[in-house]
């Protein structure tokens, strides 16, 4: 824009220079020199093409409404933004309220639990209207303003005030446990506003009864805390659980924060029973990994004499008929031994036999075995073709002989990294059972490592234990309720189908305090649908199937405690009251200008006889 402005001057310098001092012209010149001026300062303007922004044109309004929770949560000011919204949008304007999804019309109460304000950009982008985005600013999408229209958009912040709050903001528990044993809990408390408490109460109940209580410590306000709580198992009945966890603080002003659920189902027996015999280091490394990585009830065993045996994760011991018993009725038997281990427990479903090696067992090719790449083709092959196997450090020993009947093989190694490939993780063929063969020692230097070791010990016990829990029938559809079955206040539960045959409807029946409603749900080409239910607890079923559970939608909503709203704030001041630049070629009349100033300057000249 400078330089325009510069050229345009120079144009009117040299004009007046020319028909006043050049060819003294006088009056004439004055109006010669005008028009040569404006002739070609239009053309430089052109050139530049500099542009302009203007004040928002008036149109028929269009305003964005947040109406997600935080806008009604404690110290929110809803119905100023209620007012502000209609105001703003009059007789004529439209009022889309946005959240969770993008609808016309001003709700009573806002219901949604996120604040998702893109896809209502993405609606109103390309309109010619004044835009107006009301707002308490704590986006779920804090960066959505960077995508709003330039130019036409304007900000109402109404910023809530922040009171003093304790709230359960996380809560983490294993989705099933064994019966007598303990529940770790993890839980995240936020202390906001003023809060003075130093401390605050936890009460888990199992429906009206009380199951344990517990004083928390709470860092001084404004703080993030991680606490863990052991629950016993011991008055829970088998089967899925429901458990409220209440936290209680002096001076807390927002009790709906304080109270998160969580289903829990507690089983007679293990699902997975891993048995270390003798007991060694590698197996107490299977025990911790199958832990981490299963979701389900794992106990481990371990011999630890000619006849003495010890659960692991207590370390108290118990009769060998506990671990014979333990073993017929596991979902998955892991063995750690030698052959006769594993044949002596007779296992009825499928099994994982880990070979030792223990005790410099002649069966047993010592040294540095390396992994090697391409992994073969095999089932697991999909999975394991993602680890680099080339960098892991080297297992400790390879089985010299393989199972009785290899079915295929899904890893191998070299010895030093040269000579033939022997397999390390194989399949073998039991009867109708799903059997795998782990025929190397030393796969917890990988997990010692970390980063891409830790990541292949995960790959292959994870990959090896979906293949042997897998069902050999084609026709079965499973259905689960997506991630802990639980869903927060104003967000969806998401009903997840697995299997070859997802049905393009289905009907679930869901009863809730004794009341039963059904629901028609069409899932997705990825098997998954949406429920969209009121907070409360819910027994669950499809119709046909023999699909059932507990779910929960939580009157608990992660808009209660308070968020950040920076960045918001600082794309507002940048954004407010402007709309699209308009450039100068834009304007036609310009291109009109230029050529009538030129145009009359030549036949001025003309009929003064000048060349």
């Amino acid at each position: 824009m400078t330089l325009a402005v510069f050229g345009v001057l120079l144009t009117a310098a040299f004009a007046a220079f020319v028909y006043l001092r050049h060819e003294r012209l006088g009056l004439e010149g004055v109006g010669l020199a005008a028009l040569r001026t404006v002739g070609l300062g239009a053309v430089i303007l052109l050139v530049f093409n500099p542009g302009c922004a203007r004040p928002a044109t008036t149109g028929v309004p269009l305003v964005l409404l947040d109406g997600s929770l935080s806008m009604a949560a404690a110290g929110g000011r809803w119905a100023a933004a209620l007012d502000t919204a209609r105001v703003l949008a009059g007789a004529e304007g439209t009022v889309l309220v946005f959240g969770s999804s993008v609808r016309e019309g001003a709700p009573v109460e806002p219901s949604d639990g996120v604040s998702r304000l893109e896809p209502a950009l993405a609606v109103a982008r390309g309109l010619a209207r004044p835009i107006t985005v009301v707002t308490d600013g704590e986006l779920t999408d804090k960066n959505a303003m960077a995508m709003a229209p330039v130019g036409q958009l304007d900000v109402v912040l109404l910023a809530r005030d922040t009171v003093p709050s304790a709230a359960l903001l996380e809560i983490a528990v294993p989705p099933s446990v064994q019966r007598g044993d303990s529940i770790t809990v993890m839980l995240t408390v936020g202390t906001f506003g003023d809060l003075r408490a130093d401390s605050a109460w936890l009460e888990v109940h199992d429906g009206a009864r009380r199951v344990v209580a517990r004083q928390l410590p709470l860092p001084s306000a404004p703080a993030r805390v991680r606490r863990r709580v052991t629950l016993p198992t011991a008055s829970l009945g088998l089967g899925a659980t429901v458990l409220a966890f209440r936290l209680g603080a002096e001076g807390d002003q927002d009790a709906r924060d304080d109270v998160r659920q969580r289903v829990i189902t507690v089983t007679d027996q293990p699902a997975v029973v891993i048995i270390v015999d003798p007991a060694d280091w590698e197996g107490r490394f299977l025990v911790e990994t199958f832990d981490r990585i299963s979701g389900a009830p794992v106990r481990g065993y371990a011999r630890t004499g000619e006849t003495a045996w010890i659960e692991m994760r207590s370390v108290r011991a118990v009769p060998e008929s506990r671990v014979v018993g333990a073993a017929r009725n596991a979902g998955l038997l892991v063995v750690r031994g030698s052959r006769s281990s594993l044949d002596a427990f007779r296992p009825r479903g499928p099994s994982w036999w880990w070979p030792s090696g223990a005790d410099g067992d002649p069966a047993f090719d010592m040294g540095d075995w390396y992994a090697t790449t391409p992994v073969p083709a095999s089932p697991l092959a999909s999975d394991l073709a993602r680890i680099d196997w080339d960098s892991l450090p080297p297992l400790i020993g390879v089985a010299t002989s393989q199972a009785d009947s290899t079915v295929w093989v899904a890893l191998t190694a070299q010895r030093g990294r040269r000579g033939a490939a022997r397999p390390v993780l194989l399949s073998a063929s039991v009867g109708s059972r799903r059997t795998l063969v782990s025929s190397a020692t030393g796969f917890w230097r990988w997990a010692l490592r970390g980063g891409l070791g830790a990541e292949a010990v995960r790959t292959v016990v994870s990959a090896g234990m979906d293949w042997l829990l897998q069902t050999d029938r084609t026709d079965v559809t499973d259905v689960r309720i997506a991630g802990t079955g639980v869903a927060t206040r104003g967000t969806p539960l998401v009903v997840e189908w697995t299997g070859v045959s997802i049905p393009d409807s289905a009907t679930m029946i869901l009863t809730s305090d004794a009341v039963e409603e059904r629901y028609v749900v069409a899932p997705d080409p990825a098997g998954r649908a949406e429920l969209w239910l009121e907070p409360g607890t819910y027994a669950w079923s499809v119709e046909g199937t023999t699909n059932a559970g507990m779910a929960v939608v939580e009157s608990y909503s992660a808009e209660f405690p308070p968020s950040s709203v920076a960045t918001l704030s600082d794309q507002v001041g940048a954004r407010a009251g402007l709309i699209q630049e308009r450039f100068l070629r834009q304007r036609w009349w310009m291109f009109l200008l230029a050529l009538a100033a030129l145009v009359g300057e030549w036949a001025w000249r003309q009929r003064r006889g000048l060349p």
